[in-house]
């Protein structure tokens, strides 16, 4: 409903008469959702940053398995 209303600002107040809301209640929405919509880009970015490293940390632990097996199979060979 608060983007609804954003569009016309004439239209506000029979929006909210629709709806069994008040004038304030609208615009409080409507600054506590304009206030936080950047917060969803911020997130975003966390986010890719969380998943670039967990995929760092899987490339580190593939690797490590690699040299471990590599390791075995020496000792194996050399039958120790």
């Amino acid at each position: 409903m608060s983007l609804k209303g954003s569009k016309v600002t004439p239209q506000i107040a029979e929006v909210c008469r629709r709806h069994g809301i008040f004038e304030s209640q609208y615009y409080g929405w409507k600054k506590k959702l304009l206030d936080s919509a950047g917060e969803v880009f911020t997130r975003e970015n966390q986010r890719d940053l969380e998943k670039e490293r967990l995929r760092e940390e899987i490339d580190r632990l593939k690797r490590t398995i690699v040299e471990q097996s590599c390791e075995l199979q020496v000792l194996k060979r050399n039958g120790i």
